[in-house]
């Protein structure tokens, strides 16, 4: 008999693509890291020596931030100071003009503003990139190699020697005075001056807290210090754990030229033309210029340069400054230029092949190219002088700004438009939702015009109606669950890390199943709001799927209100109102747990008893506004057209109202409550593995509370309407 049994050694592995990155600075270094981590061969090639970056410090939101986590690099390792606040002084008194807590904000972001010495920033990522520990094969770097010229079709680049590397992805990290981007078509745009140039320097701490002139500035802890005149602007930063302080002086181009002689970031600036520069600040700020180390000072133009047509070509990407150079007024330069790096290589998973490169750099493309173009609009828009802004009739709105930059990550929403791109062209995939198999009996049939309707009625008078909802409230990851959100859809608050319910209930005495019950369990997504086409806003709660354990709910469910309906066992095991183990399962194999226990009955509330006056609201986004009910997608899959619906549109289902005669529910409440949630592959889940496998991937950050209500009188939901 023939051996069946299937060697492994003979199934084709995936090879890992060769990268060759033109640039060792932030930018190239963090995509060798995340692309060394995809399992790829990645070498980079620096004109310099050392491949040493010796700018000042630099500023890591939570958009940056959190992917530098991913990589496994934590900011506080290297020095990181948490920005907790930002305050504004008059140049000419110094006198405070505004003061904001950003540590009360960073709540709602799910990673922490840092600020870092770049230098440090830099050598960790080199470090990382690489060194010998690590997940994949350590990045190689060719140093004091120029890149002379790209050849993006062929995948080839010529050095300064005349040697030739050939690969199967090059990019283009090479700074704002890039080469590669001269071998996009239209990419031949050379940076000019904003207008605006800049000094910067270090000083200790101790040296601004030891003179009674300047200590003053630094009593706070954390904070990014400004003091913004008509036309020029002093910033200052704590980095390297609170023992240096990171000055930025910007200042008209004219005023300075004499001292730049190129065009990079280590040219020496005078002390005194600086002084000079910003003799009309207040003393006490002059007082800091003052301790100004002449020999360390560095002055440096503004660089600005118009958009490029593409940062793709072939099999040709340029990131980072030679793609979008910044202006440094958000501090989102080294940001995006970690963004552009991390979503490269997420459209490069291992698997991908030389062939796929192409359309994988267009995806990578439609991902970055919007948003690091907005960005540098909303930088320029906040460097511009008083007149100049008043000129325009433009209006600074640093919140628009802020919840822009720091609310997106950009691996999760790459990897989403990655798998959106390969579901597109399997054609063998069916594109369906838990939609209806037709029209049948079910539970929102008017009782006037059942057949049965005398025998319906007395049987729901002698066995009541009856649920018990277990529900655990939970912190998670707005990045994460936004991906599920279908067109029209978005979170409210601009908040990375947003609240999430897993709810179960079992209803018993059902009349329209002979008094029989069953029980469903969902995932409720909190703080979402649907925009319609006029433009109004519905605001609700989002059920992307809900498991039940009958066929007759499922069924009817799905065909009268679209709801995304699956099967699953749902197993409630209860102890006396003190806590439950709920497991949910499929033919054995189980992929959820929840636990609650310590319930605690709480009292009733009575109409009225929590109403009271307005609070009056200090500054800060406002409150959202109250939810309408619950919003999930009805999809109806095209038959012999796979990707294609016969018909698709968002649901509402209003909040029920309370069902006559019944009686108040008891709810019990507790903090001791826990979700487990397990990935199971195609053999133990054949047709649920794929939503066991996004579920055990959503991070729980925390249970916000947990509740069990017991009710009498159960609602339909025939109030469910299409939104438009």
């Amino acid at each position: 008999m023939a051996d069946s049994s299937v060697d492994s050694s003979a199934i084709e592995q995936p090879k890992p693509l060769r990268i060759l990155i033109i640039g060792a600075g932030i930018g190239g270094l963090i995509t060798a890291l995340a692309l060394r981590q995809q399992g790829h061969d990645v070498q980079i090639f620096e004109s310099s020596k050392l491949a040493q970056e010796t700018g000042a410090a630099i500023h890591l939101a939570s958009n940056a931030n959190g992917l530098l986590r991913r990589m496994g690099l934590d900011a506080e390792a290297i020095g990181g100071v948490e920005c907790v606040g930002v305050i504004e002084y008059i140049p000419q008194t110094g006198a405070v003009k505004y003061q904001v807590d950003t540590a009360k904000m960073g709540k709602m972001w799910q990673h922490p503003w840092h600020l870092v010495h770049r230098a440090h920033l830099h050598t960790a990522l080199k470090e990382l990139a690489t060194g010998s520990e690590g997940k994949g094969q350590a990045a190689k770097l060719h140093v004091a190699s120029r890149v002379q010229s790209v050849d993006a079709k062929n995948c080839t680049i010529t050095l300064e020697d005349g040697s030739t590397v050939q690969g199967d992805v090059v990019v283009g990290a090479d700074g704002v005075h890039s080469r590669a981007r001269t071998s996009i078509p239209g990419g031949d745009k050379h940076p000019f001056d904003s207008g605006k140039s800049a000094f910067r320097f270090l000083l200790p701490t101790d040296v601004l807290s030891s003179d009674p002139q300047t200590a003053e500035f630094i009593k706070k802890t954390g904070y990014l210090t400004m003091w913004i005149a008509e036309d020029r602007r002093l910033i200052m930063y704590p980095c390297v754990n609170n023992t240096m302080m990171n000055f930025v002086a910007i200042h008209p181009s004219k005023e300075s030229e004499a001292d730049i002689t190129g065009a990079g970031w280590q040219e020496t600036g005078s002390k005194a033309r600086m002084l000079e520069i910003y003799k009309s600040f207040a003393p006490s700020i002059r007082a800091i210029l003052e301790k100004a180390d002449e020999s360390k000072l560095k002055v440096w133009q503004l660089l600005d340069m118009e958009q490029m047509p593409s940062f793709i070509h072939e099999k040709l990407a340029v990131i980072g400054d030679a793609a979008h150079p910044f202006l440094p007024h958000q501090g989102q330069g080294g940001g995006q230029a970690i963004e552009d790096g991390v979503a490269l290589a997420a459209v490069l998973p291992m698997g991908t092949t030389p062939a796929d490169v192409k359309e994988r750099l267009q995806i990578f493309e439609e991902c970055r190219y919007e948003r690091a173009h907005k960005i540098q609009s909303f930088t320029r828009t906040a460097g511009m002088d008083t007149a100049e802004l008043a000129a325009k009739g433009e209006k600074l709105d640093m919140m628009v700004y802020m919840a822009y930059n720091f609310g997106h990550d950009a691996w999760d929403y790459t990897t989403n438009a990655l798998q959106k791109h390969l579901k597109s062209k399997d054609k063998s995939l069916r594109f369906r939702s838990p939609i209806e198999f037709g029209a049948a009996p079910g539970p929102r049939r008017p009782l006037c015009f059942h057949p049965n309707a005398t025998e319906l009625n007395a049987l729901r008078q002698k066995t009541p109606e009856t649920s018990r909802t277990y529900s655990i409230k939970f912190r998670t990851s707005r990045t994460y669950l936004q991906n599920l959100l279908p067109a029209g859809f978005a979170f409210t608050s601009p908040a990375t890390a947003v609240s999430a319910t897993i709810s179960c209930t079992t209803l018993d005495g059902m009349a329209w199943l002979a008094s029989g019950g069953y029980s469903h369990l969902g995932l409720y997504i909190h703080g979402i709001n649907y925009t319609k086409r006029d433009g109004s806003k519905v605001f609700g709660t989002y059920l992307p799927v809900l498991f039940e354990n009958l066929a007759d709910p499922i069924i009817t469910g799905r065909d009268e209100l679209g709801m995304p309906k699956l099967f699953a066992d749902i197993d409630v095991k209860e102890n006396a109102d003190k806590g439950c183990e709920i497991a949910l399962s499929w033919r054995g194999t189980t992929f959820g747990t929840f636990t609650l226990s310590d319930l605690n009955e709480e009292p009733p509330v009575m109409n009225g008893e929590h109403s009271a006056a307005p609070v009056q609201r200090g500054p800060g986004p406002p409150p959202p506004p109250p939810e309408q009910g619950t919003f999930f997608y009805r999809y109806v899959p095209a038959v012999g057209e796979p990707g294609k619906s016969d018909v698709e549109y968002p649901v509402l289902a209003p909040k029920p109202e309370a069902v006559a005669g019944a009686t108040p529910p008891k709810s019990f409440a507790t903090k001791t409550a826990s979700i487990s949630l397990q990935a199971e592959d195609w053999q133990a889940l054949p047709t649920l593995h794929h939503v066991s496998e996004w579920l055990a991937g959503m991070p729980i950050y925390g249970v916000e509370e947990a509740k069990l209500v017991r009710s009498t009188g159960v609602t339909d939901l025939s109030g469910a309407r299409r939104i438009e």
